[in-house]
């Protein structure tokens, strides 16, 4: 299993490395193009938009996996390690059916959307972007699930210690 988690993981930090490269890219051709020929690409604002909800969904999977994911921490910093670890677990056991509900209510967007493309590009459809969410909630449920794995052996390490 740790094997898997190893290649999803590269394969997310390199499809989102690529992306915000391309973003990069995109931006700044868009601007040569506009100050030093007078003309624009018609298409560059709408990929960058798409690259940039992609990478942020991505991003947000990233931190998760990586624990700096934003979070309120007034209170875990005041409570001792082993409940921290029992806070942490409850805390991700609420956050996976809270990702559930968005990554289902995300379908009405998507179908919405099933009919429409964006305008720059007729043959791509606008669902390339909604689908990010549902895509990305997933992958925050999958990390979510790791971390909570992780919390509770530490936690069974923690008690056997204590025990």
């Amino acid at each position: 299993m740790a094997r898997t988690n190893e290649i999803i993981d590269k394969i997310l930090f390199h499809v989102l490395s690529a992306g915000l490269a391309s973003l990069v890219g995109i931006c700044f051709v868009q601007v040569l193009a506009r100050y030093m020929l007078n003309a624009s690409f018609s298409w560059a604002e709408e990929v960058s938009i798409l690259l940039m909800v992609w990478a942020t969904w991505g991003g947000a999977c990233l931190a998760v996996k990586r624990g700096s994911h934003l979070r309120i921490l007034i209170l875990v910093d005041r409570v001792k390690p082993k409940n921290r670890l029992i806070l942490h677990l409850a805390l991700n056991c609420l956050t996976i059916p809270f990702l559930v509900v968005i990554a289902i209510t995300s379908r009405t967007i998507i179908s919405g959307m099933a009919n429409m493309t964006l305008f720059s590009l007729p043959g791509v459809p606008m669902n390339v972007m909604y689908i990010s969410v549902p895509v990305g909630c997933v992958l925050m449920i999958y990390y979510v699930f790791r971390s909570m794995v992780s919390d509770w052996k530490t936690f069974c390490a923690q008690t056997r210690k204590e025990g």
